[in-house]
């Protein structure tokens, strides 16, 4: 059994099958056309050409999963990073259906490889604990909760966020994860007693398509009956998975549909400051654990990123305090909030 793709309302996310079908490529340049086409009449593999330029080849054994590791080995990285293709099954044509489904062609091979992680999706195998967000002056006042991603193996055992983002990279597939993890975080959440502020994770490039790419989160808001102003959508990794440009024009599309934003895993570095100016979020999340590995004479970063907060009205939240130290370094230095297992660790019911 092959994995092929089906829909499940919103995404794509892979299943298995293994019925005949035809892959589609396109490729960056004619010099990686021909290295291909060289290949595949070695090896006696019979393609045609479709009217939008895609090179087709047949797979009447199901999912050719030993022809994409091939055509990686062959292809130079540039080149894969580059070409795009889509697997679909029967003998039809591509339909608009199927743009939503292309990928690199290492993103397509490692969609196999990566048959765990497909399957937590496709199950809908996921979950959230959640974390405080508490008052730095006054520990015992939460603001509200970050929803952390949880999958669950075919074992029970769960899997922690890290090995589902890096499967999900692999696999060109962080927007199906975003998606899945709001809609686990908000049913989750919805089932306990509380109107704080819902902290959502979300990678840049999940919603590189502009509001749009919401609409999956959205719907299981109202379905759940949760009021958009409750949301505070939390960038990951956004000093390094975007340009500044970029990172503003997605920040725009989030705040446009009603809801607020934090920068999270903010350092001390000069580049933490100038992103924090530019994008001007509702809140910015101090990574403590950067703050620890600074040496001594960038710590100053730190407290000129806390003044500049301050001087924009942008509340802090300092994630990761694990001492009573930590906890006294960020009141001395005017934290708006504190987060961390000297606070709470996160559980399933929202403390």
């Amino acid at each position: 059994m092959w994995l092929a793709d089906v829909y499940d309302g919103h995404e794509a996310v892979p299943s298995r099958s293994s019925e005949p079908g035809r892959l589609f490529l396109w490729f960056p340049v004619g010099l990686a056309l021909q290295k291909v086409r060289r290949y595949l009449r070695r090896v006696d593999r019979a393609v045609c050409t479709t009217a939008t330029g895609a090179l087709t080849v047949g797979a009447p054994e199901g999912y050719p999963e030993e022809l994409l590791t091939e055509l990686c080995d062959l292809l130079t990285h540039d080149e894969g990073a580059d070409t795009r293709c889509v697997y679909k099954i029967g003998e039809d044509d591509l339909d608009v259906h199927d743009i939503r489904r292309v990928r690199t062609i290492h993103e397509l091979r490692e969609i196999h490889r990566s048959e765990w992680f497909i399957d937590i999706l496709r199950r809908d195998r996921l979950t959230s604990v959640f974390q405080p967000i508490v008052h730095a002056n006054e520990t015992t006042r939460v603001l509200g909760h970050e929803a952390l991603l949880r999958g669950i193996g075919h074992d029970g055992k769960t899997v922690s966020p890290g090995p589902l983002l890096d499967a999900a990279r692999g696999c060109g597939m962080l927007p199906e994860l975003d998606r899945a993890a709001h809609r686990s975080a908000i049913r989750a959440a919805a089932t306990h007693d509380t109107q704080r502020p819902l902290f959502l994770n979300f990678t840049p490039e999940a919603i590189r398509d502009g509001a749009s790419a919401l609409r999956p989160t959205i719907d299981a808001m109202d379905a759940a009956e949760m009021p958009r102003e409750r949301v505070v959508f939390e960038v990951i990794d956004a000093e390094r998975s975007v340009d500044l440009r970029e990172l503003c024009s997605v920040v725009d599309s989030v705040r446009s549909a009603g809801f607020r934003v934090a920068l999270d895993d903010i350092g001390c570095e000069e580049h933490s400051r100038r992103i924090v100016h530019e994008v001007r979020p509702d809140y910015i999340k101090l990574d403590m654990e950067r703050v620890r590995r600074a040496p001594a004479p960038h710590l100053g970063g730190a407290e000129r990123l806390m003044d500049l907060a301050q001087a924009l009205n942008i509340d802090t939240i300092a994630e990761g305090v694990e001492t009573d130290a930590e906890l006294e370094w960020n009141r001395e230095r005017g934290a708006t909030y504190v987060q961390g297992y000297y606070i709470a660790r996160p559980s399933a019911v929202p403390a």
